[in-house]
């Protein structure tokens, strides 16, 4: 199933090519030396400072889904425990519910940053190759009183950072994060799904999953 997996991933990426996710760094507990074995994974979504709620919907039903797809007992922790179970809730208080429902590992995911870059892109003026307008006056003459100018316009681009980390539930610690970037997505819900893609792909490498 997980073989299957890497396959699926590359078709995947393909199809949703035009949402750009780059990992940025990634990080391993050295401490772990085999793979941990989970099958029963929370996903939840850390969103308190984004505006668009919806993000959070997406990024924990793609994760969740994949997961299962490659065979582990994965939930939405807004699926589980709703959408503000955790609001008045300590640290302590939160793993533990998890380890109540046999969560044995929390993917937990957030949103760094949401920035606004605007880039200028230069005019242009269509050239005829050179020689061809010299042969004749009319074409000389022709060329330059006709010839196609495209104005300079800004592009504003929206940029997205964007965190993953894995926590064993049992011992309550850190094991895995890792950190990426999208540019202009086509859609949120396209931002999930390659996200997830890409950041499980990541923890298969890593020997996290």
């Amino acid at each position: 199933m997980k073989k299957f997996f890497f396959i699926a991933t590359s078709i995947a990426i393909t199809l949703i090519a035009c949402t750009t996710v780059r990992l940025t760094s990634t990080w391993k507990d050295p401490q772990l030396s085999a793979n941990p074995g989970y099958k029963n994974i929370v996903v939840l979504s850390l969103m308190e400072g984004v505006n668009n709620k919806e993000l959070r919907t997406y990024m924990e039903k793609h994760m969740a889904e994949d997961l299962v797809k490659m065979g582990y007992n994965a939930k939405a922790a807004t699926d589980v425990y709703g959408p503000r179970s955790f609001s008045n809730k300590t640290e302590d208080e939160v793993i533990e519910l998890m380890r109540k429902e046999g969560f044995e590992a929390v993917i937990s995911l957030a949103v760094l940053d949401v920035t606004k870059e605007e880039t200028y892109v230069k005019g242009r003026a269509e050239l005829w190759p050179g020689g061809i307008y010299y042969s004749r006056f009319g074409r000389y003459y022709y060329y330059w009183y006709n010839r196609v100018y495209t104005p300079g316009y800004y592009v504003t681009s929206t940029r997205y950072m964007l965190e993953a980390n894995v926590f064993d539930t049992k011992t309550d610690r850190l094991i895995f994060n890792a950190q990426s970037e999208s540019i202009d997505p086509a859609t949120l819900d396209q931002l999930g799904h390659r996200f997830s893609i890409h950041i499980l792909k990541t923890m298969q490498e890593k020997g996290i999953l």
